[in-house]
């Protein structure tokens, strides 16, 4: 089913939606939109949920080039069925996307230049799309955030000599290459795991969050994935946590470790939210963290990567995205409900993967029709209990079937 048969066809079933007016903006950036709250016939405090999708300009699309035309496609199937938030990734690794790779739009700062996905409709100044989208979406009521990952890309060592990665206790870098990867998965995994205790890796992202939101100034919002630690024993990392605590990090107990790395994935995105709010004032901020692993043990877990709650909650987030990827079969939505406790009490809304088909090195159990039906199911009664779910974005939406996007719509 091509989108124009499927949103000609939505438009019909939903024709009872009621649209509200857009949000004006002060001076076109100011005023940031706010979700709506309301109280519930039983008497618990709760939200409208906030559906949307989570897409990107050229991650998974291999051949195919994304444009105005498409995104505006999206945003009427959008606001036919009630969505109202559209979250954009800006960049594709070649890591999990070896066909597509860079930053894809039209960078400024010299530096960055290097990171630039020469494939990406959206990179180039003549071609560039998505302030357009932007522009239409607030016309719709529907937000537009940005993903940036705390990553780096291939190319990131040419703008940034300085730059280190996160290492083993041995010096040897965590990165790990399959021996039939080419040569742009080679190289963007082992430029992927940049560490925030390097002074050049964290310039690097300020540069790469800076630049974007300069170009994008009527953006909503914009979610971080990452920063978190995983038993990085880089130089930069040895030397911070000798400034800060006065000992080598083989000398800190597993509790102190926990606590330094915490603080400082704290102040790093606290830098990060100011910097954001200096360039658009007002900005919505949220960032990616937490499931449950395989195991169960998430406090471990996530107290070993630096998302402590207690301390996590002093950088005063929008929301906070965990992860429901299929991770736990038939006990999935159990585990989510233990991860959104966890992170009580910041707001949630909640990342998640309905692909059939996952990237080769970043395999999860393929989604169906069933498995969206039910887990949005789920998420609706939730709602009506815990005020603060306030919704799911839904990830990837250009690498879905088109029987995986009928169910979400069917559903929500």
């Amino acid at each position: 089913m091509t989108r124009r048969r499927f949103l000609n066809g939505s438009l019909a079933a939903t024709a009872g939606i009621m649209v509200l007016p857009p949000v004006a903006f002060a001076g076109g950036n100011d005023i940031r939109r706010t979700s709506r709250r309301r109280v519930r016939d039983n008497g618990v405090s709760g939200g409208e949920m906030i559906f949307g999708w989570t897409t990107c300009l050229t991650y998974e699309t291999k051949e195919r080039k994304l444009g105005y035309d498409y995104f505006s496609n999206l945003l009427d199937e959008m606001h036919a069925h009630g969505m109202s938030r559209l979250i954009v990734m800006m960049a594709s690794h070649g890591y999990y996307s070896p066909g597509n790779h860079g930053l894809a739009w039209p960078v400024t700062n010299e530096k960055l230049k290097f990171q630039t996905d020469r494939e990406a409709v959206n990179a180039y100044p003549e071609t560039e799309f998505l302030s357009r989208v932007i522009d239409k979406a607030h016309t719709l009521n529907i937000e537009v955030f940005i993903e940036i990952k705390y990553l780096g890309l291939a190319g990131v060592r040419e703008g940034y000599p300085g730059i280190d990665f996160k290492r083993r206790q041995d010096g040897t870098l965590q990165s790990r290459v399959r021996p039939e990867a080419g040569l742009v998965e080679r190289e963007s995994i082992e430029a992927l795991n940049i560490c925030c205790d390097n002074g050049q890796a964290h310039q690097y992202m300020r540069d790469k969050i800076s630049d974007v939101l300069t170009h994008y100034p009527a953006l909503d919002g914009i979610v971080l994935e990452h920063p978190s630690y995983s038993a990085c024993y880089c130089t930069s990392t040895r030397e911070r946590i000798k400034r800060d605590t006065g000992k080598e990090i083989d000398d800190l107990s597993v509790e102190e470790l926990r606590k330094w790395r915490a603080i400082r994935i704290r102040d790093t995105l606290l830098d990060l939210k100011h910097l954001a709010r200096a360039v658009i004032p007002g900005i919505q901020f949220g960032f990616y963290t937490g499931f449950s692993p395989v195991n169960g043990n998430m406090e471990e877990f996530q107290l070993n990567r630096g998302h402590s709650p207690e301390i996590l909650r002093e950088v005063d987030f929008n929301f906070l995205m965990p992860y429901c990827e299929g991770r736990h079969e038939d006990r999935e939505t159990e585990e989510v409900e233990k991860i959104i406790d966890y992170l009580a009490p910041m707001d949630i809304y909640l990342h998640t993967v309905i692909r059939r088909e996952s990237p080769h090195n970043y395999q999860l159990p393929p989604k169906g029709p069933e498995y969206i039906r039910s887990v949005i199911k789920w998420a609706r009664e939730y709602n009506r209990t815990n005020s603060r779910f306030t919704g799911m974005t839904f990830f990837n939406e250009v690498k879905i079937p088109d029987e995986n996007r009928q169910a979400v719509y069917d559903s929500i």
